[in-house]
């Protein structure tokens, strides 16, 4: 047998639910290997003559990544989790769901690849058609979820520029979320009323874990001038004004800004 075809093929195993029935109800018996090439019946037969074995690995296997989306979200989106737990949703049923849509992949150490992945799933359930208010939450985690991710490259300081940080990202929201923000035990509980706000996700040091907090439209509005690094006259030009420098109210804005390590400013 050939190593690399004994382990994909153990991969293929471990991931295709119809073969693992077929090989499951043959019960040793051979006569279901006939469509397979030849070096594959090899190999399958000798897994199918040891199949409890097999099966306890599977299912061993399944069982660990079921468990998986559970701390992924606890990793990465744990408000969104301890609101779903609230409202007693069927997390193991869901989280077989997802890895059935995704044909039981592993994402190994990849966590926050993996809670984006699962937010996404989550966020296009029908069972949270009721829950706006959870599906704007998920939406902000998942915002905080790609901070990290995008950490994995980071952008070059342009001298003399104003220009955001990878440190943070901004998240409008439908509801007023700062209400589980302040009070973590209405999670799910509550119905945070409709109304927009402006949520600034920010790493405070590289070492930090992340921080939400509410921020202006306008300062909303000034990070979001500054999706391209601009030196002061770029920017007075995209704020449409003639003046030399950013009025006082902005310049506070963009100092709070720098302070929440969102931005950059010139020296």
């Amino acid at each position: 047998m050939d190593a690399e075809q004994v382990w994909k093929l153990w991969r293929r195993l471990l991931r295709d639910e119809t073969l693992q029935q077929q090989l499951f109800e043959a019960q040793g018996a051979t006569q279901w290997l006939e469509h397979f090439p030849d070096n594959e019946r090899v190999i399958l037969q000798a897994y199918g003559s040891q199949f409890e074995r097999v099966k306890w690995f599977v299912e061993n296997y399944q069982f660990r990544l079921v468990n998986s989306f559970i701390n992924a979200l606890e990793t990465g989106a744990p408000l969104t989790l301890r609101a779903l737990l609230n409202i007693d949703l069927d997390l193991p049923a869901l989280s077989k769901a997802f890895l059935r849509q995704q044909e039981w992949f592993d994402y190994g150490p990849r966590v926050y690849g993996y809670c984006d992945a699962a937010l996404g799933f989550l966020l296009e359930r029908q069972e949270l058609a009721d829950y706006p208010q959870i599906r704007d939450l998920m939406g902000l985690e998942r915002e905080s979820v790609r901070l990290y991710i995008g950490l994995v490259e980071t952008s070059a300081a342009v001298p003399g520029t104003y220009q955001r940080t990878d440190g943070a990202r901004i998240y409008q929201s439908r509801y007023a979320l700062s209400h589980w923000l302040r009070d973590k035990s209405l999670l799910g509980r509550s119905r945070p009323e409709e109304a927009s706000e402006h949520i600034l996700v920010y790493l405070p040091t590289p070492e930090a874990r992340h921080k939400f907090t509410l921020i202006s439209p306008r300062a909303a509005y000034l990070y979001h001038c500054l999706e391209q690094p601009q030196s002061l006259a770029s920017l007075m030009q995209i704020l449409g004004s003639s003046a030399a420098q950013p009025s006082g109210e902005d310049l506070a804005l963009l100092d709070k800004l720098h302070r929440l390590n969102a931005i950059r400013m010139p020296a």
